[in-house]
């Protein structure tokens, strides 16, 4: 008997792998990863996750309060503008009565210089300009000076950018955004107005660069701090999950205990740790409850094995992954295997993956359901052919595994052919034993008149002659029924061959469609579309069908529906169903309707039933009925399917 490995070596083997640092494999890496490394990383991972949103919400609200202090800044430079423009214009006015943009451009005008020393002293601020009313940058008379202070990043004409009163408005998030990837200038407008007149608007170029260079110190020093947290974090977790899982660690070392316990049930001495205490206490008692259940497992797996030993049929108990966790005396000889123990072995791998019976296994497992009674040519020389089926077994909708049983095709033929003989022979015992009382009548009869006949002849004055025509009579009756029985006990040579029984049907039903009409009977036929394809012999199977039609008529004295169906079985047998409307078969009489000369219809001969019982027997098929008293009965008659 072939034994799987023990629990024991499975947790000895265990606890080997986690000594040596070996994690299983499993669905996913961070499954691959043990408890303290998961707890650590998912430690670090939080800390870091909250740094990254802290740091980021810094930075957003520098970047936004710069922004903000760059837009007042801007706004503070054009107030002194405009009020630098409006002294140049009164100024103009009262002595020099020069042309208003003439005196703003000048080269000893004070506009000018506010501008430039403006750009000097600002590190945000990239250029400012005039532009006239008609947007124009304001120049001199001789167009020699402009009113614009770092000409070379305005261009030639000007062209609007985007607004920084509107950069400021937004979010910090955005700001920084935009900043980073956004346009490299903003620009500051103010209108310049003089003694209510417009003058022009004052043009103040932001750079974005230089608001990210104020931003760079900053943005480093979260970074750092946010670097030093995360390291501090892992520091923190590493010492933590040593803290933690040192009680986790107690109750390992006692279920490794527990796994390797003596019969007795004791687990040595536990740790003593007052986190552990209550756990260990339970597994005490789990330790004492598993040994009684591994002594009743193992006293049930003794009579397992005495009876697996004793069938004559050889069995495999495959799991889901394919390995054979029980396995029969034998069944590697079974499968012409020498020299090896199928337990705790892939099947595939052993075998062959294009083995008859892995491929079988692998189908019942794909399909989800149990194959029964295949024949499998096992390679070889010369081949063999194995009879093996696959109960598949599964619980709670989820696969278990497979229970195969297996056996010598032919010695499973010999046995076959001695119950198909046995059973035939009670058969046919079945249907003669009412012989003996066919044969009984006429010898009873020809003793009594054989006695008369004898008084007769002594006395010497009588007539013999109404004795010996009775003795005459009697003699031909029982030789019709040792004729009989002689005609319906001698082998009958049967002419197999592929009919279509969906033909032999409809032909019967034309033959019986005259009698059916006389009795006021209507026989209905429903036949199985397409062919229906069998191997039998036609003659025979006609007269049983035309018997048992016949019989259904006869049994409708007062005529009505008579249903003839016929239709394919799931395990590809072909089915025939006569169902009549007739007076039923009585109960005392069901068993012996097939018994040959018994019959319950006057004048009936208690042959054609026999004979159709008979007739189905030869082609291997299956005959039965259901009746009920008023009401009618239902002849099926089952034949195998074309090989």
């Amino acid at each position: 008997m072939a034994t799987t490995v023990s629990a024991r070596e499975q947790l000895q083997r265990a606890t080997e792998i986690e000594a040596a640092g070996i994690r299983q494999p499993a669905g996913s890496p961070w499954l691959k990863l043990g408890v303290r490394a998961r707890q650590i990383a998912l430690i670090t991972l939080l800390v870091a996750l909250v740094v990254v949103v802290t740091t980021a919400v810094n930075i957003a609200n520098l970047t936004a309060v710069i922004i903000s202090r760059t837009a007042r800044e801007a706004s503070q430079v054009s107030d002194q503008i405009e009020y630098a423009v409006r002294q140049e214009l009164a100024h103009n006015s009262a002595f020099d009565h020069l042309d208003d943009n003439t005196a703003l451009a000048s080269e000893h005008s004070g506009v000018r210089g506010l501008l430039e020393s403006t750009l000097a002293y600002s590190h945000t601020i990239a250029y400012l300009y005039i532009t006239n009313a008609s947007g124009q940058i304001i120049t001199d008379s001789e167009g020699r000076h402009e009113l614009a202070a770092n000409r070379y990043l305005i261009g030639d004409v000007p062209t609007g950018r985007p607004n920084l009163n509107q950069l400021a408005d937004q979010g910090g998030y955005v700001q920084l955004v935009r900043v980073l990837i956004g346009p490299p200038i903003y620009e500051y407008h103010k209108r310049l107005d003089s003694e209510g007149s417009l003058v022009g608007e004052l043009h103040i170029g932001v750079s974005a660069s230089a608001v990210w260079r104020e931003l760079l110190r900053p943005v480093a020093t979260n970074l750092f701090i946010g670097l030093l947290a995360i390291v501090g974090a892992a520091i923190v977790a590493i010492g933590s999950a040593n803290l933690l899982l040192r009680p986790l660690e107690a109750i390992s070392t006692s279920i490794d205990r527990l796994g390797l316990t003596d019969e007795s049930g004791t687990i040595g001495d536990l740790p003593q740790d007052q986190m552990v205490t209550g756990v260990t206490a339970r597994l005490r008692q789990l330790g004492e409850r598993l040994a009684g259940e591994r002594s009743e497992l193992e006293i049930m797996r003794g009579r397992l094995r005495q009876v697996v030993s004793h069938l004559e049929e050889r069995l495999l108990l495959i799991n889901r992954e394919g390995r054979v966790i029980l396995s029969s005396p034998d069944a590697e000889q079974t499968l012409g295997l020498t020299n090896v123990d199928l337990s705790g072995l892939p099947i595939d791998e052993t075998l062959g993956a294009d083995h008859p019976l892995v491929v079988t296994v692998e189908r019942a497992f794909n399909e989800r359901r149990s194959i029964a009674r295949m024949t499998l040519v096992l390679p070889g020389t010369p081949p063999r052919q194995l009879l093996a089926s696959v109960q598949y077994i599964e619980d709670a909708g989820e696969p278990v595994g497979a229970l195969v049983s297996m056996r010598d095709y032919e010695s499973f033929q010999k046995l076959e052919s001695q119950w198909d003989l046995s059973k035939k022979l009670a058969d046919l015992g079945r249907i003669t034993s009412g012989i003996a009382h066919e044969v009984k009548n006429p010898l009873n009869a020809m003793v009594i008149h054989l006695e008369i006949l004898r008084s007769k002849l002594e006395s010497g004055n009588a007539d013999p002659t109404p004795q010996i025509e009775i003795l005459d009579s009697e003699i031909k009756r029982l030789d019709r029924v040792v004729q009989t029985f002689l005609n319906f006990t001698w082998p009958v040579e049967v002419h197999l061959q592929p009919i279509d029984l969906n033909m032999i049907v409809s032909q019967v039903i034309d033959l019986a469609s005259t009698e059916a009409q006389e009795r006021g009977v209507t026989i209905n036929k429903q036949l199985d579309p397409g062919a229906l394809v069998i191997k039998g012999d036609a003659d025979l199977l006609k007269q049983t069908l035309l018997n048992i039609i016949i019989n259904g008529c006869q049994a409708m004295s007062e005529g009505g529906p008579l249903k003839v169906t016929t239709s394919r079985g799931a395990d590809g047998s072909a089915r025939i169903a006569i169902t009549d409307r007739g007076i039923g078969i009585a109960a005392e009489d069901q068993e012996r309707i097939f018994n040959l000369y018994y019959t319950t219809k006057k004048g009936g001969s208690g042959i054609g039933l026999a004979q159709a019982f008979r007739a189905v027997q030869l082609h291997g098929g299956e005959i039965r009925f259901e009746s009920q008293i008023g009401v009618g009965t239902v002849f099926e008659i089952i034949l195998p399917a074309a090989p």
